[in-house]
């Protein structure tokens, strides 16, 4: 009994340290947060092995520290100090190690769920066909949206980290889970999850690497106006139009951003926008053909963890 009210008492603490993370404007204050919160719910689930609820939670926090600090850190790392490819090794493998941590909480409580382990049948999922992974898409529900959603998010993410040719025929195996997410659930992740996810893995490749540009665009279009966030058109401007030299759309994009309020209950999701599109504008001659230009003035007001670009 004191178990039980434990667990129940801890669920509605570990959910408003959650919120209270994603309204923190200050990105250091925020991911010290995390990272404390992140251990402590790994406690409880290691506690509570079996509880969805607890899983999807330990899921979400892995995966938010890789896609918001270490890749952010990464890419900051790659600008500022091109040469230092250690640095860049070190935060590739912690970012692909957060990710693995992410999907197997995701799967954990894909687990709980009978239909969706009689169809993979203890089968990796990379071993599993098209027409059988898909099959087992089928059989869940809406209660298992975001175990789905987690699991589409870093396993996409770890292959987003460094494309390995081998992984990248995963890739339609993980757009088919964001669609199966999308219909189960649209608005998960603060209306922005599934369509900021289906974005990415449309537009992080090439064309010529099997990227689709258009398809890229209408999802970062749909999950700007459903979540009214900022980091949509960030991704778009850099997955989009750096990729399709579009530079006044970049520009433009990105100056709009920096100039947006945000909104407050989302502060800390609106910062990091701001603060990677920072990075970008500071380093738009390595994207464009086009002479340096100073960060914008706005970018003073932002905590960067490293020059925002490299030195002369």
């Amino acid at each position: 009994m004191i178990q039980g009210a434990t667990k129940s008492g801890m669920k509605p603490i570990l959910a408003n340290s959650v919120q209270g993370f994603v309204s923190e404007p200050d990105p250091v204050l925020a991911e010290g947060a995390l990272l404390a919160n992140l251990k402590l719910i790994e406690g409880v689930v290691a506690t509570y092995p079996d509880d969805v609820e607890l899983l999807n939670m330990a899921a979400m926090a892995r995966a938010t520290y890789a896609f918001g600090f270490l890749l952010d850190e990464l890419e900051a790392v790659i600008y500022a100090r091109p040469n230092d490819r250690a640095a860049a090794q070190a935060l590739i493998g912690r970012a692909k190690a957060s990710y693995a941590a992410s999907r197997r909480y995701a799967e954990r409580s894909l687990a709980d769920h009978d239909e969706w382990v009689r169809a993979v049948a203890n089968r990796e999922l990379e071993a599993m066909s098209k027409p059988d992974f898909t099959g087992a898409l089928s059989t869940l529900e809406p209660e298992q949206a975001e175990a789905l959603f987690w699991l589409a998010f870093s396993w996409g993410g770890s292959i987003q980290v460094q494309l390995d040719p081998s992984e990248a025929t995963q890739l339609p195996k993980i757009e088919a889970a964001i669609a199966r997410a999308r219909e189960l659930d649209p608005h998960l992740f603060y209306d922005i999850g599934v369509e900021m996810m289906a974005g990415v893995v449309a537009g992080f490749r090439s064309p010529a690497l099997g990227g689709n540009p258009k398809l890229a665009t209408e999802h970062f279009t749909k999950a700007k106006q459903q979540s009214g966030l900022l980091f949509p058109d960030v991704l778009l401007a850099q997955l989009v139009y750096a990729q399709n030299e579009q530079q006044n759309e970049f520009e433009t994009t990105l100056r709009r951003v920096l100039a947006s309020p945000g909104r407050p209950d989302r502060a800390l999701l609106d910062v990091l926008a701001k603060r990677k599109a920072c990075r970008l504008l500071a380093n738009i001659d390595d994207l464009f053909l086009t002479a340096p230009q100073a960060a914008p003035e706005e970018c003073q007001a932002i905590t960067h963890k490293y020059p925002l670009e490299s030195a002369p």
